[in-house]
């Protein structure tokens, strides 16, 4: 009887518990050059960012509640500061509420980096990151109805990247530097085929990125790679073997 009446309290001890939230940049990567973890925006850029996320715990009596997702820009004179406990004052590029859907989904925010925007290279000591969280009540704690407060973002529901404003010739200048291309692939584009064709024999991933450092088509090396989806312009391929620089 008594293992019986424990199961029970363990039982419901479990379906009361809280799941925690869970909060993702899913296109993060469009953004990122350079195998840096930061991303890169350049001043007038207009940047989409998708939002994937599940809002937790959803078993009665005390389920999550969602609210907003916020998005926006921040500066803060400090160098190499920690995107986790910063203080940041700044609203560089003001945050908007976004709203969401159910108990998880995806949403997307735009934010426009303004055109005046000034570059880390011109002031080492300014530091961006992008303010991205999703506000949220707590079953565990009260409700506001019952006097409770709302949860802004924490460990699971937020995501406090950093961000460097570069301009398009910095950025050129990453893309072109030698230690990007100090191993070079042996390969050329196929305008009637619409496809890069590699020379050398390598295996793995392969990642295509455009001049503005965002990663555009990803996949398996072959020796010849589609690239038909890829608008006119200037592309750099990257595998683990090497790179290669090629123009459609």
């Amino acid at each position: 009887m008594k293992k019986i009446t424990f199961l029970l309290l363990f039982a419901c001890a479990f379906s009361f518990a809280q799941v925690a939230p869970t909060f993702s940049w899913t296109n993060k990567a469009d953004y990122q050059i350079n195998g840096e973890s930061a991303v890169t925006f350049k001043p007038g850029q207009e940047v989409t960012i998708e939002i994937t996320y599940t809002l937790g715990s959803t078993a009665t009596p005390n389920p999550n509640e969602f609210w907003f997702i916020l998005v926006g820009l921040q500066d803060e004179a400090m160098a190499d500061v920690d995107p986790l406990t910063g203080t940041w004052a700044n609203s560089f590029v003001p945050a908007e509420a976004y709203p969401g859907a159910g108990t998880g989904g995806v949403t997307t925010a735009t934010i426009t980096v303004p055109v005046d925007a000034t570059l880390n290279s011109a002031d080492p000591n300014l530091t961006y990151r992008v303010l991205n969280y999703m506000a949220y009540w707590n079953g565990d704690t009260p409700l506001p109805r019952n006097g409770g407060n709302a949860t802004y973002g924490g460990d699971g529901a937020s995501d406090p990247t950093l961000v460097y404003i570069r301009s398009q010739a910095e950025i050129d200048a990453i893309l072109s530097t030698d230690d990007f291309n100090k191993s070079k692939l042996k390969g050329f584009y196929s305008a009637t085929r619409e496809s890069v064709v590699i020379n050398d024999r390598i295996d793995g991933d392969y990642s295509i990125y455009n001049l503005l450092g965002q990663s555009v088509l990803k996949g398996e090396v072959s020796n010849e790679i589609s690239v038909g989806t890829l608008k006119t312009g200037i592309y750099i391929l990257t595998t683990d073997k090497g790179t290669l620089k090629f123009v459609k």
